[in-house]
């Protein structure tokens, strides 16, 4: 009974109850306009071409536009609106423009940081990355952490012992032990001085948090935002979320991966069977670059005028290891730097490719790229989970595997339950972690940060950790997929055709 009032009085349901009553309301004005129900339809119709001409014209990923035409030219009539009623974009120009003035301040202060002369075996990438002004950083040495149990133990300790502030921003947190742990630790900092910044996502943790929680952390003298509030818009859409998962601590030491707060990425309770994640923990220079990806997102959030120089600590790690550039992606910019890294490290492999994801629904360059790769004779692995969260993305996962299988593409299923880490390592020595999935929402949509490294001696910690997650799953043979049903099959040709939408 507690469970279902919880459901009925989170903010989530409040809003799609909200949304609902807009559709009656919709309704209603229908039927109260009937006489006049002719012309109305016309005006729909006539919407729905005009939409569909606004959708090709766009500078879009074809599949975007072909998972919204077809459905307005199938729904003419209310077609064109439910695309001005989901797909608009639901922040208006004052916002936007405030976004890009944040980010034009952030490309000013991370380009004095970019070395030119600064470049790896894999400069191409690099010089890319310097393109839209992530620096690389050399000054800085990582530890892989392959589980959320390993995690907490190491931030733990890194928490307790920060001096100057402490940044968290997550998708999700969760009242849970493992807040809870964190929690007394931010508290007793707080009392001796540490500013404590707290950024949530308002959707990632609208059925996880107390309605107005933010205000009880205030209370303890936090500074904290939930990130992008849950609203009713006429245009309502749930893109725009802040799916990253950044910790900065004195800007000597910074955390990133697929790891929330909650007690399922520690497996203190078991949703999925056992939760499967990683995260990075990176200390030297380059942490500056979280730092500052952690202010942008605050300053974009609240308008609060910050200066950045005055989080800016220097410090030198007395062993640096590898090279590192931490970077992050915006969904209201055509930089879509997360896709591109994938793509650039996929075609360069020359020997492996492994690669870790909670969804795989891909566009039509990210199947070619592993396709090409696979056929060119590079072992290409992919893993993704046994036990799914969501059953409609995984059916759509599902339905990619076939045609990656024939190509020579190795996709494995994570038996033990749900693999959620984000990661690529390609020939050993070069690598990407972070928040990025490989589906359309997260390479798109979303507010996420990732870090590309090379030379580092996590490299082999993550090769490391595939080979034992391998170990622990099962190759999907082509034998498997003919076993699918017909009807299971429809379904998936189905969402597959809609998957930019889910």
């Amino acid at each position: 009974m507690k469970k279902l009032i919880s459901l009925l009085l989170n903010r989530l349901t409040l809003v799609l109850l909200l949304i609902l009553a807009q559709f009656i309301v919709l309704v209603w004005l229908i039927n109260f306009f009937s006489n006049s129900w002719q012309n109305i339809q016309i005006a729909l119709m006539v919407l729905s071409l005009l939409m569909v001409l606004y959708i090709l014209t766009r500078n879009d990923n074809p599949e975007f536009k072909l998972a919204w035409v077809i459905p307005i030219l199938a729904f003419p009539i209310f077609g064109g609106f439910f695309y001005l009623f989901f797909r608009a974009q639901n922040l208006n120009m004052k916002t936007r423009n405030h976004l890009y003035n944040v980010v034009k301040e952030r490309q000013y202060i991370l380009s004095q940081n970019i070395d030119y002369g600064l470049k790896g075996n894999y400069k191409k990438i690099e010089t890319f990355l310097e393109s839209d002004f992530w620096p690389s950083y050399k000054h800085t040495n990582s530890i892989f952490l392959p589980s959320g149990e390993s995690k907490l133990k190491v931030l733990l300790e890194d928490l307790k012992k920060a001096e100057k502030f402490i940044f968290m921003e997550y998708f999700i947190i969760t009242k849970s032990k493992m807040w809870d742990e964190i929690l007394e630790v931010l508290i007793e900092k707080q009392k001796q001085g540490v500013e404590i910044r707290i950024m949530y996502d308002d959707f990632g943790s609208a059925t996880k948090l107390p309605l107005g929680y933010y205000k009880k952390l205030r209370a303890l003298g936090f500074k904290v935002i939930s990130f992008n509030t849950l609203k009713v818009h006429l245009n309502f859409a749930m893109n725009y979320r802040d799916h990253r998962k950044i910790v900065v601590i004195d800007n000597k030491i910074g955390y990133t991966g697929g790891i929330n707060i909650g007690d399922e990425y520690t497996n203190s309770t078991k949703t999925f069977g056992h939760w499967h994640d990683a995260a990075i923990k990176i200390e030297g220079d380059a942490v500056w670059t979280l730092t500052i990806l952690f202010l942008e997102n605050w300053r974009f959030s609240t308008k609060e005028k910050i200066s950045y120089e005055d989080y800016y600590l220097d410090y030198k790690v007395e062993k640096p290891n590898g090279l590192y550039v931490p970077f992050g992606d915006l969904p209201l910019d055509k930089n879509h730097m997360a896709k591109d890294i994938y793509l650039s490290l996929i075609s360069e492999a020359n020997e492996s490719i492994y690669i870790s994801t909670p969804y795989l629904i891909l566009d039509n360059e990210m199947v070619t790229a592993l396709k090409l790769a696979a056929k060119s004779g590079i072992d290409v692995n992919i893993v993704i989970p046994g036990i799914p969260d969501k059953k409609m993305v995984y059916m759509v996962s599902e339905s990619y595997v076939p045609e990656l299988l024939l190509a020579g593409v190795k996709v494995y299923k994570y038996k033990p339950g749900f693999i959620h880490s984000k990661i690529i390592v390609v020939d050993r020595k070069v690598a990407m972690i972070g928040t990025s999935n490989l589906d359309y929402r997260s390479l798109y949509l979303h507010f996420e940060n990732n870090i590309f490294l090379y030379d580092a001696s996590s490299i082999i910690d993550m090769v490391d950790y595939f080979i034992e997650t391998i170990a622990d799953s099962v190759l999907i043979t082509p034998q498997e997929m003919k076993k699918r049903n017909i009807f299971y099959r429809v379904i998936q040709t189905i969402l597959r055709a809609f998957s930019p939408l889910l």
